[in-house]
């Protein structure tokens, strides 16, 4: 089975990349085509976009962008759902799915501040990361996602998601974990400088890597959030995350090449 996977299109940004990513896809002919999340905020445009890349077996996993909303869990656990189905993709937070022998599980995730940069706890305390503010800088899904409780207590249903998706997935076949935001701190790019050490807070839960490794049989994990191309060996499986992100970040005139680098694949 061959793989290609990206994230974080950010299609306000640059709309063009959606045309550029389905060429690519169309040229790289995979198998299955994994879309790990941060299309944008606005349904229509995820809709649309979706649809541009629904040509081969495509898997959706959203990311927090995509949860923008006035009831996060309403647009996580139906509005998504409704909006993947009509362009033809799966959702795959609605449960596992068995592709050619290969079990594919996923869920967003989110953050609850334990891949912080620990070295900063004595400049940076929890309730600041809490607050989700720092002097002028702020995390938007502060003011934009809301789901009516803790950060950490989303993390832990997103984990009791995956570990359930996990366990019902049939025994014996190779797994393949979907997430937007990151599972493991290996994934967590660490600049040591602010305001980066600051942001790193909101990368991801452990409780996401506490749950693939404890059901056994995870070999590869797809992820996104961060906008650094990462690859780590935990264990006995492989973990990666390759977005396209900000025009800020790939230099005028090069979306192109970008698409071409961040639309990774890998066989199996």
């Amino acid at each position: 089975m061959r793989v290609a996977f990206t994230s974080d299109l950010h299609v306000e940004h640059h709309p063009e990349v959606v045309s550029l990513v389905a060429q690519r896809i169309e040229l790289l002919a995979p198998d299955v085509f994994v879309l790990a999340g941060d299309i944008s905020h606005d349904l229509g445009v995820v809709e649309e976009t979706l649809r541009a890349v629904a040509g081969r077996r495509t898997l959706f996993v959203p990311g927090n962008h995509e949860l923008w909303a006035a009831d996060s869990r309403v647009r996580y656990l139906d509005e998504l759902f409704e909006c993947a189905t009509r362009a033809g993709v799966t959702y795959l937070p609605a449960g596992p799915q068995v592709i050619d022998g290969v079990a594919f599980a996923g869920q967003t995730g989110w953050f609850d501040y334990s891949m912080r940069n620990r070295a900063r706890d004595h400049e940076i305390s929890l309730d600041t990361y809490k607050k989700k503010r720092l002097g002028t800088l702020r995390w938007n899904d502060g003011v934009r996602a809301r789901w009516g409780k803790e950060d950490e207590d989303v993390s832990h249903w997103m984990a009791d998601r995956l570990a359930a998706d996990l366990r019902a997935a049939p025994a014996g076949l190779p797994r393949i974990v979907v997430t937007h935001h990151l599972p493991f701190a290996d994934l967590v790019f660490v600049r040591g400088s602010m305001p980066w050490d600051f942001l790193n807070a909101f990368m991801g839960a452990r409780v996401l890597g506490e749950a693939i490794a404890a059901a056994g049989g995870v070999v590869r994990t797809i992820s996104g959030h961060t906008h650094s191309r990462r690859r780590a060996e935990i264990g006995d499986l492989v973990a990666e995350v390759s977005p396209i992100g900000y025009p800020r970040e790939y230099g005028a005139g090069n979306l192109v090449r970008r698409v071409i680098h961040r639309v990774s694949t890998f066989m199996l």
